[in-house]
């Protein structure tokens, strides 16, 4: 009885996966229209949309590829379904520059009562490897992978993805608010009013995060970090070992601190623990979210704004 029990819900469980897989998942098959432009070996890609997904993925060919995906709701559409009237959709390839646009436009009284308000228009682009990208949304995510040139990464509604960046490749985030994960083996990391979780990794490059708040994890094997937080209510975790870290907090009577490097400099007020020329690690006040910043290549140091 027990073995068919357990037989019985794990077929549940994956039909569940199966449909699940299939209602979010999509096809080229899917798509709702896709363009195709002779490129050279490094163009620059300029993808926006307001209400879905961006994806881009680096590859060897001297071509961009561009795949338009329409949904309402769980239901992938074609132009049959709906002809986006209200929609400003452009992709369009002029020189080394191609465009990638949808907008709805918000013009008028009547965008309160139109059907397609919910239909979100998501791209997935296939380019050469040395593209430089700019890719934004403000509904979805947005992921990139196999990229050796600089990009640029927005998003005000999803989550941002960077992954297998190399070369010289570096990536800039700007005004996230989601989970966040940026890796460059060749470039810097450039974050600015970023919030949520991040994991921000070069083994190659600098780290600079400017007006950030949320949980914060920025590792470097080969350059410095240079942080600024506006909150400090989550841990933070920062480390080098070929540079210096330097980081500004906001003032504040509970926190702890784990700093270690050549040399540590810091205030320290209303401080238990042990204090060193090298090593910081303790509470002040009654102690709360951990400022862990480690260097073997150079030293800490801590302000307060």
């Amino acid at each position: 009885m027990f073995d068919k029990l357990t037989q019985f819900f794990l077929a549940l469980v994956l039909l569940l996966f199966t449909l699940f897989s299939n209602l979010y998942a999509q096809s080229e098959s899917d798509a709702y229209r896709t363009e195709t432009f002779q490129t050279g070996t490094s163009p620059e890609v300029n993808i926006n949309t307001s209400g879905g997904f961006v994806r881009v993925h680096g590859g060897s060919e001297s071509e961009v590829h561009v795949i338009m995906y329409v949904r309402r709701g769980n239901r992938w559409l074609s132009p049959s379904d709906t002809d986006l009237a209200d929609f400003d959709i452009e992709i369009s390839h002029d020189g080394n520059l191609v465009t990638v646009y949808s907008r709805r436009d918000q013009s008028g009284i009547g965008r309160l009562f139109r059907s397609d308000r919910n239909i979100s228009v998501s791209f997935v682009v296939h380019l050469p490897e040395n593209s430089t990208v700019s890719a934004s949304t403000s509904g979805g995510s947005v992921t990139a992978e196999n990229l050796n040139n600089g990009m640029e990464l927005r998003t005000s509604g999803g989550s941002i993805s960077a992954e297998n960046v190399k070369g010289g490749g570096g990536i800039t985030l700007n005004n996230v608010n989601g989970n966040i994960q940026a890796r460059t083996s060749g470039g810097s990391v450039s974050a600015s009013g970023i919030s949520g979780t991040a994991e921000l990794r070069t083994s190659g490059g600098s780290i600079r995060i400017d007006n950030a708040s949320g949980r914060i994890s920025a590792r470097t094997s080969g350059g410095s970090i240079r942080a600024r937080f506006i909150t400090f209510n989550h841990d933070l975790d920062l480390s080098t070992s070929g540079g210096s870290i330097r980081v500004e907090l906001p003032l504040a009577d509970h926190f702890s601190l784990d700093l270690s490097g050549n040399r540590v400099q810091t205030e320290l007020r209303n401080f238990t623990g042990t204090s060193e020329r090298n090593r910081i690690r303790g509470d002040v006040g009654n102690g709360g979210p951990t400022l862990r910043a480690h260097t073997s290549g150079g030293g800490v140091q801590v302000t307060y704004i």
